[in-house]
């Protein structure tokens, strides 16, 4: 056999065993490409089995969400509404708002004019009623003056009316006076250093031996002037003049000289001289 020959058997050789060890390669691969296939079914049923749950799943989550959505565009036509419903009352109560705070500005400035009136007011009441103190004072100082003036002309009208009715009877008793000096033949300008000659009564005897007679200034009488008492003619005693009113006069009994007892009624005249 030839070189050749040689080489060729080798690489022959050499060939068969590459050949059958692809060959082993290639079964093993068959094998294991097999086992993968069977694997790889099973995967894909079991992924199918999955996929058809999944997909079951998803139509009843489509369903619910489709069920959802309708709920939801149910409740956000809802809130749609009332959110419109809402902004309506909004601009409502924002028309009412400004109503309302037109209102109070107007009612804050007609308060501020009528705190301004009220302030002038009681102001002038306050000025009125100062006013109305000072007249009732001024008015009352009047009418107190007026009373006093009342009460003042009320006692001089009885002063002059007493005065009056005292002139009439001193006129009278002037004239009487008058008739009796020129009966008696005494001149006004006569001296007259005692009582004149008059005659009157007792009026009233006191247990103390006081008296008082009808006689008095208006008839000459003075004070410390002796009047003789009688009684029918019967002489009772003497009587010392110590006061002297007008009309009247009251006297003292004079034990040394009395010879009777006195009473009221008794006459008294005066000694001439």
């Amino acid at each position: 056999m030839t070189l050749l020959g040689k080489v060729f058997t080798g690489l022959i050789f050499v060939l068969s065993v590459v050949f059958f060890a692809l060959s082993i390669a290639v079964n093993a691969s068959h094998i294991s490409n097999k086992t993968n296939a069977e694997n790889n079914k099973k995967a894909a049923d079991k992924a199918n089995q999955e996929k058809a749950t999944l997909t079951e799943r998803l139509e009843i989550t489509k369903r619910e969400l489709a069920i959802e959505q309708m709920a939801r565009r149910t409740a956000l036509a809802s809130l749609q509404t009332q959110l419109s419903q809402i902004a309506k009352d909004l601009s409502d109560k924002e028309k009412e708002l400004r109503d309302l705070i037109s209102a109070h500005t107007a009612i804050v400035a007609a308060e501020k004019t009528t705190s301004e009136t009220l302030k002038a007011s009681i102001a002038d009441n306050d000025l009125l009623r100062q006013q109305i103190v000072s007249t009732r004072e001024d008015r009352n100082q009047l009418f107190r003056r007026l009373v006093d003036a009342k009460d003042l002309f009320n006692r001089l009208q009885g002063d002059h009316d007493r005065l009056t009715e005292r002139y009439s009877d001193l006129n009278s008793n002037h004239n009487l006076a008058m008739e009796k000096l020129q009966t008696l033949g005494i001149k006004p300008d006569t001296d007259l250093g005692s009582s004149p000659a008059v005659n009157g009564l007792v009026t009233a005897v006191a247990t103390d031996g006081t008296i008082e007679v009808n006689l008095g200034q208006d008839d000459g009488i003075k004070e410390n002037v002796v009047l003789d008492v009688h009684r029918n003619g019967n002489y009772l005693g003497r009587v010392k003049i110590t006061k002297v009113t007008p009309n009247r006069s009251l006297g003292t009994i004079l034990t040394s000289y009395q010879k009777g007892y006195i009473q009221a009624g008794d006459r008294v005249d005066s000694k001439l001289y």
